[in-house]
């Protein structure tokens, strides 16, 4: 795992998202990120915003994990 980042805006690559639950690796640009989540938003609220396209996990209920660098 990487550092822990205090907000995304701070992040300097893409935003990898897992699946606890199936293993689902998706990978998004950190313009997307920013884009789809806010700038401001910490790691353990992206995680609760998040659902699985595979199997339907959910963040908020400690399914899904993210990683990035900052």
């Amino acid at each position: 795992m990487a550092a822990i980042w205090p907000i995304l805006a701070r992040i300097k690559s893409p935003l990898t998202i897992i699946c606890r639950r199936c293993g689902n690796r998706v990978v998004w640009s950190r313009e997307k990120a920013v884009a789809n989540l806010g700038g401001h938003t910490q790691p353990h609220t992206i995680r609760g915003k998040l659902r699985c396209s595979r199997c339907g996990a959910r963040g908020r209920e400690g399914q899904i994990d993210v990683d990035a660098l900052i």
